[in-house]
């Protein structure tokens, strides 16, 4: 289900497909506007390890979208993803069914960007990324959410999204009378 008025529209329901007992995300599950940038990322990855061009690959897809303007960014972001990430990234092949973890955080970015919660794709990257390379890799992510909403490619919030700690989002949790402080919430 494509949201038409993401701003509006709250978070996104996740749907399991019957028989589905784990967190994972399937590609049938997704909107189009999440479809286009975990491709992207897939054929970004693949472009490089058959040794082709990927922003060949992507400016055509972008293209096909409205947003070629955008394919630059998302060539940088990539580039910048893979040159300087602090861990393994899980990006699955072209045909995969099942999101990897890193496509299921670049299409939250975007989404994050989209809404106006910069901080928490900051925080996203941050993850994988050191300070300065989370921060150049923002505004790249905020060029591609801008280009997409431009031509109405939202990009709705997801519990999926959701996976950071509380401490991160500053949310206010009023601290009990005589209880200690701890890090994680049970």
């Amino acid at each position: 289900m494509e949201i038409k008025d993401y701003k509006t529209a709250g978070v996104v329901k996740p749907t399991k497909p019957a028989g589905s007992d784990n967190d994972e995300v399937r590609v049938s599950q997704l909107t189009t506007s999440e479809n286009l940038i975990v491709y992207s990322i897939r054929a970004w990855v693949d472009s490089l390890k058959s040794k082709r061009n990927p922003l060949l690959n992507i400016q055509k897809g972008f293209g096909c979208a409205g947003i070629a303007n955008a394919s630059i960014a998302f060539d940088e972001l990539m580039l910048i993803s893979a040159t300087f990430s602090n861990q393994a990234l899980d990006v699955r092949y072209l045909c995969c069914q099942v999101l990897g973890e890193a496509e299921v955080d670049f299409i939250a970015l975007i989404s994050f960007a989209q809404h106006g919660k910069s901080e928490w794709a900051y925080r996203r990257l941050g993850g994988w990324l050191a300070p300065a390379a989370a921060r150049k890799s923002l505004a790249e992510v905020e060029k591609i959410a801008e280009a997409m909403e431009g031509v109405g490619l939202y990009i709705g919030l997801r519990n999926e999204f959701m996976n950071f700690d509380l401490d991160t989002a500053n949310v206010h949790v009023p601290k009990l009378p005589n209880v200690p402080s701890h890090k994680t919430v049970q």
